[in-house]
């Protein structure tokens, strides 16, 4: 029996490759010989020879594929291995901690931080670790929001303990590398530069950032002179992506703004209406937001400068001691109008005053946030506009939402907020009102798809989802004439206590069997 069987092997399916480890049948020193010499093969040697040839040719062809593939497969291999490296490199960067950094609070860092100071962020977030450092520096969005307040400047470098030499260079190097780390991102820009006189520090600085002003999406101008400088730092192109400004009280900035994207202008108090000289065309704002004014300033301001308004937002007016007109005014493009009323004083005069001197016949969003009874206001605002809303979003204690209005037809979306801050109802009498009546043909609110209620009291009751069920159930009713569920979404705000008596509550499986969205989130 042979002592060296050979060992079959499947062959690859590819290559026709197997691997055989089988030793030659002739010695290798005997072959050595025969090389140096001249010596004739016997007959059986040449036998074993030649059948080596005929079985060792195609096993040389085999392990030839066999290479080319194998070759193959590694360069695959290596690419898999670095396709691999960088992606868990990557990963890694992106479960680094300033990920979970909420980016959105960066939008109000131009009001709070002061962009060349080193101790706030985000200059202070690369000296956390090295890996901050160089998420932070690598990413242009932590640098789009400047602010440049010229006090705070002066304050932090003017000191006889430093020579005053180093005071420009030092501003404008951190300027320049702030501005160079936003990349070619759109800017947010808050200027504060108030200088009594017109020095090379002031004008250094002003013309850094206007360098930048092609980049300027929104624009903010502090209470002092805003942005003093020349016209010439500026160009008729130098705000092609400007679509919102924003003025404080008392700005008088000397600015030439040719702007052909502006959609969005917003003032707080009595802004100098010659303070900006508008190159452009005014009837192209869409939305204005104004502030701490009157109500007759405010109507003058919207129809004289800005005709083709289609958003506005109202905050905190003043009482106003003017005649009133008698006639209301029309505000034919107006779509949405917000008013936000949170001074005590003469505010419900005030708002009284600015609803009976406007009519808006397109309006179909109304958001009234006050802490006044305004049901007989806005009954007079609907009757003289005709409008048809679609949206709205009230305080619980106007009472527009309960008595306000006579045409809910278009209603989509409802929002009550303040719920029990100055009058403690029940959730159930506020539901109520969305109850059919057997008196009323048709059910309120009939195409309402989303409700909110914001509870602000520990002490309304809690039998808010049985409430709301019993609501849902009402104009589910064939008596209704509804036959679907309606609102389809309910999104609710209440004390910790409260919501989790609510989602522990069997009618909110119910509720969501129906095919209801509700959302609960704890206070």
């Amino acid at each position: 029996m042979d002592s060296n069987p050979q060992v079959q092997t499947t062959a690859c399916p590819d290559c026709g490759y197997s691997y055989n480890n089988t030793p030659l049948r002739h010695p290798l020193p005997r072959i050595g010989s025969l090389l140096r010499t001249n010596d004739p093969l016997t007959e059986e040697e040449e036998v074993i020879f030649r059948d080596f040839l005929g079985d060792r040719q195609s096993r040389l062809s085999q392990l030839g594929a066999r290479i080319l593939s194998i070759k193959a497969l590694l360069r695959e291999l290596e690419i898999s291995q670095s396709e691999l490296q960088m992606a868990i490199t990557q990963r890694n960067r992106l479960l680094n901690p300033i990920r979970r950094y909420y980016m959105d609070a960066e939008k109000h860092l131009p009001s709070a931080t002061h962009s060349l100071d080193l101790k706030f962020p985000p200059w202070s977030f690369s000296r956390v670790c090295r890996s901050w450092k160089e998420i932070i520096i690598h990413t242009p969005l932590l640098w789009t929001r400047v602010k440049v307040d010229s006090n705070k400047i002066i304050k932090k470098y003017d000191s006889h303990a430093r020579p005053k030499a180093p005071q420009l260079p030092l501003g404008l190097s951190l300027l320049s590398l702030y501005l160079s780390r936003s990349a070619a991102l759109p800017l947010t820009v808050y200027l504060d530069i108030y200088s009594l006189k017109w020095d090379d520090y002031t004008y250094a600085i002003s013309t850094l950032i206007a360098s930048s002003s092609q980049r300027w999406e929104s624009l903010f101008l502090g209470s002092g002179r805003g942005f003093d400088c020349e016209e010439k730092l500026f160009s008729s192109d130098s705000f092609p992506l400007l679509r919102m400004l924003w003025a404080l009280e008392n700005s008088d900035p000397k600015i030439n703004i040719r702007a052909p994207n502006l959609r969005s202008w917003s003032t707080v108090g009595v802004t100098n209406t010659g303070f900006i000289n508008f190159s452009t065309d005014l009837r192209q704002i869409t939305d204005y937001s104004i502030s701490n004014v009157s109500a007759s300033a405010a109507l003058i301001r919207v129809v004289g400068w800005l005709p083709f308004l289609q958003k506005l937002t109202v905050r905190d007016l003043i009482e106003d001691f003017t005649p009133s007109s008698q006639n209301p005014v029309k505000l034919l493009h107006l779509k949405e109008l917000s008013v936000v009323q949170t001074l005590s004083a003469y505010s419900r005069k005030a708002l009284e005053r600015f609803f009976y001197g406007i009519s808006c016949p397109k309006l179909v969003s109304l958001s009234v946030i006050a802490h006044d009874s305004l049901e007989h206001t806005i009954q007079g605002f609907e009757e003289r506009s005709a409008f048809n809303l679609e949206h709205l979003d009230v305080t619980d204690s106007t009472n527009i939402f309960q008595r306000g209005l006579k045409n809910t037809l278009s209603m989509k979306s409802l929002v009550i907020r303040d719920i029990g801050k100055t009058v403690v109802p029940s959730v159930k009498s506020i539901l109520s009102y969305l109850e059919p009546l057997d008196t009323a043909p048709v059910v309120p609110f009939p195409n309402l798809h989303r409700l909110e209620l914001h509870l602000c009291s520990p002490n309304l009751e809690l039998g808010s989802l049985e409430s709301l069920f019993l609501c849902v159930s009402s104009r589910l009713s064939p008596s209704s004439g509804n036959g679907s569920v309606s609102p389809h979404e309910v999104f609710i705000t209440a004390a910790d206590s409260q919501a989790r008596e609510m989602l522990d509550h069997p009618r909110l499986g119910e509720l969501r069997l129906l095919g209801m969205k509700v959302d609960i989130v704890a206070l």
